[in-house]
């Protein structure tokens, strides 16, 4: 079966005013009729889950490469440019496009996004792994994967790695041992 000529044209990736995405993506369909995408994973928000864009502030447009429709599309409000390499509009081919589709429509079958329980400068643990035991601190969560960024003191060296966020816990806490001016506290044991 052919391929329609939808199928083949590249897909552009536009940038909006912060929280604009939604009216972009309204008034580029309504205005100069043409395909949109905005990735919208599911994720918590101000304790609630609801769809929001994968990546903030970025959608995807397909369209012929014309002068005039770069013109249109960069006079839209909402709409701060087309991402350029080199002063050209940067292609996408529809594979990629394709890909974010599927991926996002695995993240939202598997419920959204996944939590991040760690907040940046926490310290954590490595559950499995060669360097299980160790602790680290956590930096950042990685969007669209189940990854962080931890910084990790390794051979007298502090290193960034990304590990999966499955393979950390949140490190015991510690007792602090003194009060302060060297006075030592006395913890009472839990009677078993």
């Amino acid at each position: 079966m052919p391929e329609s000529h939808d199928s083949v044209l590249p897909w552009y990736v536009v940038y909006t005013q912060l929280s604009k995405e939604l009216q972009v993506l309204s008034l580029v369909e309504l205005r100069l009729n043409l395909p949109v995408y905005l990735p919208e994973v599911y994720q918590k928000y101000h304790n609630h889950i609801q769809l929001r864009p994968l990546f903030p502030r970025y959608l995807f447009v397909q369209q012929t490469d014309s002068r005039a429709g770069w013109v249109e599309l960069n006079r839209m409000p909402g709409i701060i440019r087309v991402v350029e390499f080199g002063g050209e509009p940067l292609p996408l081919r529809n594979e990629v496009v394709q890909a974010i589709r599927a991926e996002v429509e695995r993240l939202n079958a598997r419920g959204g996004l996944p939590a991040a329980h760690y907040s940046e400068g926490e310290v954590i643990r490595l559950r499995s792994g060669p360097l299980a035991g160790m602790d680290a601190v956590f930096l950042k969560h990685l969007p669209a994967a189940d990854r962080a960024v931890v910084l990790l003191h390794f051979l007298g060296q502090e290193n960034q790695v990304t590990i999966n966020l499955s393979d950390i816990e949140p490190s015991p806490k510690r007792r602090r041992g003194t009060r302060g001016r060297g006075r030592k506290i006395h913890y009472k044991e839990k009677q078993k």
